[in-house]
């Protein structure tokens, strides 16, 4: 009698457990809504809670379409959540982004995508006003994020890591968008299959960063490689305010030597107030700043450390517009040292007068200085 009434009572818990399951839903209208490695807590099926970002994003297409009017906020808890992310906005079903997706930290929270040569981890299209914070979305095998149709974002405190690519606009909207990085870092690294290694390539829209990182990097066994830390060409514009640029190159690259900012035709990218690193280890040749014909880059106020046993560029010019004046030290500037004529000057103060020198990169001298005193090269 006694293992009957133990039954019954167990019975009755399941059945109970049964309908507190049954009751779990996800409210059409739900503000907030949060994704879990697991929607059961005390034995309660959460209510407004998805275990994938699959099931949240297919909700969100389907049935929520957060707007202006029904802006989404998503918390998104502890744990790596496996699969490629896609964000396919709808406007004119009135699905058209206005969601913030929230972590619970970069060292807690991780989107892991697999990607390829098709589609990023994290793949947004057609979507305006969305905002991530406090996560990691890291490409397992080719890409990071990739952004098409205008929109604007906003990214605080998040790490995107990928390879090839880490940022890519695949296609323009109407208008130019806006992005925002905040304490943020972006990094990328060339595969042995492919030869990109382009971390941050905007062609399309606005992006501004705010005391965040940019990294690529070329392996010693990476395929032979091209690209840089941030690219910009056609409508795509590069603001950097109190960030850093590096590049390491320790593995093959081809044209340009995979520089910290490269700006095509169209492009433009603003450095300021930003440290650039650009370092081999391995002594490859390596390049600061390119501009092929049309693009523009203005860097009057930046910090450089560039090391390798290989040939240094600080500006490589091909047509563009590069505003990025240098003063060297004589006793600190790299005597392997390669740069646009005019765009670099120098202090010298070992002089027969005793007195200090101005000099200026020129390169019809084969000291590669001329020197303003004088009015000869040195």
């Amino acid at each position: 009698m006694k293992y009957l009434r133990l039954s019954i009572y167990s019975l009755v818990i399941l059945f109970l457990n049964m309908a507190q399951f049954a009751y779990a839903a996800n409210d059409p209208a739900a503000e907030i809504v949060k994704v879990s490695k697991s929607c059961l807590e005390n034995g309660v099926l959460l209510d407004n809670c998805f275990t994938t970002m699959a099931d949240l994003t297919d909700w969100m297409a389907n049935t929520r379409k957060p707007s202006a009017s029904k802006p989404l906020h998503v918390d998104i808890g502890p744990g790596k959540f496996l699969g490629d992310v896609f964000i396919t906005c709808q406007p004119a079903n009135g699905y058209k982004g206005y969601t913030a997706f929230e972590g619970a930290g970069i060292g807690q929270t991780t989107l892991l995508g697999y990607g390829s040569s098709s589609w990023s981890p994290v793949t947004i299209s057609s979507c305006t006003e969305l905002s991530f914070s406090h996560l990691k979305i890291k490409g397992m095998n080719y890409g990071g994020v990739e952004w098409s149709g205008g929109g604007n974002s906003k990214w605080d405190d998040v790490e995107v890591a990928g390879y090839a690519r880490a940022w890519y606009e695949s296609s323009c909207g109407a208008s130019s968008g806006n992005h925002y990085w905040v304490g943020s870092k972006i990094s990328a690294t060339a595969l042995t299959f492919s030869g990109i290694a382009n971390t941050y390539y905007a062609s399309c829209d606005e992006s501004w960063f705010f005391g965040s990182e940019v990294d690529v990097s070329v392996p010693v066994n990476a395929y032979q490689a091209s690209g840089g830390a941030a690219t910009a060409s056609g409508n795509g514009i590069i603001h950097l305010y109190g960030s850093v640029l590096r590049a390491f190159i320790d593995g093959p690259t081809t044209g340009n030597n995979v520089p910290a900012a490269s700006a095509g035709l169209g492009g433009e990218i603003h450095i300021h107030g930003t440290g650039i690193d650009v370092i081999s280890s391995t002594g490859r040749d390596i390049t600061a700043l390119y501009s092929g014909e049309g693009g523009t880059i203005h860097a009057p106020a930046a910090a450089y450390n560039l090391s390798t046993t290989g040939a240094i560029t600080r500006i490589s010019n091909n047509g563009g517009n590069v505003m990025a004046p240098y003063l060297w030290q004589e006793d600190t500037a790299p005597k392997n040292i390669i740069s646009s004529d005019g765009a670099d000057m120098q202090v010298v103060t070992s002089n027969p007068d005793g007195h200090p020198h101005l000099s200026i990169y020129d390169s019809s001298c084969a000291s590669n200085w001329f020197d303003t005193v004088t009015g000869a090269c040195r």
